[in-house]
């Protein structure tokens, strides 16, 4: 037996193994333990046994209610603080627990912050389709007000804002923030830049900072075909104050995908700001992101001469936008950057970073096959060659000894996810041990955007997906309404808003062997498929062997995976009665027949997920017969590298 707590700066995720049923146990009590004060909390739970009336509307720990799997999130320790947790078994029967302290597990000590040595990780709480977020806005016509939402997180002292960005805001005007302290300068390459805040940041430095910005949304109101609405008024504003602003302005098919900044003092870079987050209202707040600061003058002055040279690729276009993206700069981007060592907190050596940066083919745009071509005509699918990032991130997941983790917006097919499952695929014909968690925003047929949860097979098999007439929702309102959440209010549950924008999930990370020295990060801007690399301005970092950071990102994912895989698990039942409903009734408004479905199984759907606690020691049955297909989990978490706990080759108990 044994338990690990990983941290970021946001929240923890605990892991537990246990080898064998334990007698008469109905569950885990969680308890946190405080590093400085030596005071101890169970943790609280919101499922009880059957019968419990206060479950579901309020908490109780899980000495009452304990945890009856082998994984737990702690959202509500405080940031900055250090902690270590215990894990026990609780025996007897509902309302008559009793500790097994002889079997209790002892977690490692983590700490909530950022500060993971030369990197510093910053991650946001923007995962909006929350009850918090529900029952915090007014409700219109069955649904949260999506306007109410838009305009609290624009709001930098709003309370609904300031919960929902979490520390990244403060990590992505941290060099902004030096600059001006140190009077030092700002080289900035964004994509997005709408949100006020961070505008007056890059304000207050006047000309000390440098900002290549590029167009990003639809058409302007007064139609001028710049593909700007997004970027406009700030751009006007920046231009007028007369700070130093690049209009780097593409067409359709390619756009200036960064969002970078590096950090020069006495003309010397110093350090580098990267990551997933456009710096807008909805970047910071309404959508999972990430940054990491990384302080290495080396990797810095390799951002600062790819600034420039977005700059001189700007310049000689000349207005021209499809002369951008020329070969001078895809030819150096084509070149591998060599890797830079990183340090612990302690100063001690940990692992390297190196980055690549787009667009780094010859070619301006992903080929297809001729029509009439062998390629074509071929029963095999034409795979398009490799860019060379990609090339090096598919070998490192190819090499994975345990697993991978992974969040995504919108990859596009060749990507980390089409490959991903030839490695599963691959994996399990071997018979070799692989965990694979991850989610993706992707678009559906309608033109709205869904949450793809992949899930052992790297095959969607969990397409967190909306209707498109949610009940007591006007058509106009169709596209915000819960998808990823909850669809509609049902029983003591509110609808949950879906989305802001085009994105739910706005991370591109990968994370391979997270818990061993060999561990690997991969994050930037980059959308992590072959479009990224052929048409976009991009750049990707690759962190090696350093466990600290990949602990971080690793409690990210999974926090965000678990967040959506549990909502989609719960509505099953009213997805199966909404089914039934259509093919009896094909031509019916999809609205009206959720609301049947909602009424006729979402009173039990909500009594069930409240109530849910096994009363015996019964719930650990699944595992134990199911413990050489999980023996993939317990890999991942352990130190071992393609075996399991058990014998045998895994089965998949879905079949």
């Amino acid at each position: 037996m044994n338990a690990t707590a990983i941290s970021n700066n946001d929240m923890v995720y605990l892991h537990w193994y246990v080898p064998d049923k334990i007698p008469d146990c109905l569950g885990f009590t969680v308890i946190r333990h405080e590093a400085d004060s030596n005071a101890l909390t169970p943790l609280p739970a919101m499922v009880g046994f059957p019968g419990d009336k206060p479950a579901g509307t309020r908490f109780k720990d899980t000495n009452v209610w304990p945890v009856q799997k082998y994984a737990w999130k702690d959202l509500f320790a405080k940031r900055g603080g250090t902690y270590w947790y215990e894990i026990i078994p609780m025996i007897g029967k509902p309302g008559n627990l009793k500790p097994d302290t002889s079997r209790a597990m002892r977690t490692n000590s983590v700490s909530l912050d950022s500060n993971r040595g030369t990197c510093s990780v910053f991650f946001n709480r923007g995962i909006i389709s929350t009850q918090a977020i529900a029952h915090a806005l007014p409700n219109r016509n069955g649904v949260p007000s999506v306007g109410a939402l838009q305009k609290d997180i624009q709001d930098p002292n709003n309370k609904i804002r300031i919960r929902l960005v979490g520390d990244l805001e403060k990590g992505v005007v941290t060099l902004l923030q030096r600059a001006l302290k140190e009077k030092g300068e700002c080289y900035c390459a964004l994509y997005e830049l709408s949100d006020e805040d961070l505008i007056n940041n890059l304000k207050a430095l006047k000309n000390r900072v440098h900002i290549v910005l590029s167009n990003a949304g639809s058409d302007t109101e007064d139609g001028s075909g710049d593909g700007d609405s997004t970027n406009h008024d700030a751009r006007k504003e920046l231009h007028d104050l007369g700070i130093d602003v690049t209009d780097r302005m593409f067409k359709s098919g390619h756009i200036g995908h960064n969002k970078f900044v590096v950090y020069v003092k006495n003309k010397t870079p110093e350090a580098v700001l990267c990551g997933s987050t456009n710096w807008t209202p909805t970047g910071l707040c309404a959508q999972s992101n990430n940054s990491v600061i990384i302080e290495s003058p080396d990797l810095a002055k390799e951002y600062r001469a790819y600034w420039d040279r977005l700059r001189k690729d700007t310049d000689s276009a000349d207005g021209d936008a499809k002369d951008l993206q020329a070969a001078p700069l895809r030819n150096v981007d084509m070149k591998e950057n060599r890797a830079h060592p990183l340090e612990d907190k302690a100063k001690r050596p940990a692992g390297d970073v190196h980055v690549w940066f787009s667009p780094n083919t010859k070619q301006k745009s992903v080929p297809k096959p001729k029509k009439g071509s062998k390629q074509n005509k071929s029963a095999k699918p034409f795979v398009p060659p490799s860019p060379p990032d990609l090339k090096e991130v598919f070998e490192l997941m190819e090499n994975a000894k345990q697993g991978v983790l992974f969040l995504a917006f919108i990859p596009g097919n060749p990507s980390i996810v089409s490959k991903l499952k030839q490695i599963y695929d691959a994996k399990r014909k071997q018979g070799v041990l692989f965990y694979l968690r991850g989610a993706a925003t992707s678009p559906d047929p309608a033109s709205l955007f869904r949450v793809d949860l992949y899930h052992r097979s790297a095959r969607s098999d969990a397409s967190v997906r909306g209707i498109s007439e949610p009940p007591g929702a006007a058509k106009a309102s169709a596209q915000v309404s819960s998808v990823a959440g909850i669809f509609a209010t049902f029983a003591a549950w509110e609808a949950e808003i879906y989305k802001i924008g085009h994105a739910v999930i706005h991370d591109k990370i990968v994370v391979i062997d997270p818990f061993t020295d060999d561990s690997v990060v991969i994050t930037g801007s980059h959308n992590l498929g072959f479009k990224a690399s052929y048409a976009n301005d991009e750049n990707m970092v690759i962190l090696r062997n350093n466990r600290s950071v990949a602990e971080a990102y690793a409690a990210h994912v999974l926090d965000v995976y678990e967040h959506y895989r549990w909502r989609w698990k719960l509505q099953q039942p009213i997805r199966d009665e909404f089914d039934k409903l259509k093919k009896a009734h094909p031509k019916a408004k999809a609205a009206e027949l959720w609301r049947q479905a909602v009424k006729t199984a979402g009173a039990k759907v909500i009594k069930e997920a409240w109530h849910n606690l096994v009363p015996n020691d019964g719930w650990q049955d699944f595992y134990v017969e199911h413990k050489d297909f999980l023996a993939a989990e317990d890999n991942f978490w352990s130190s071992f590298g393609g075996v399991g706990h058990a014998d045998g080759k895994p089965r998949d108990p879905a079949g």
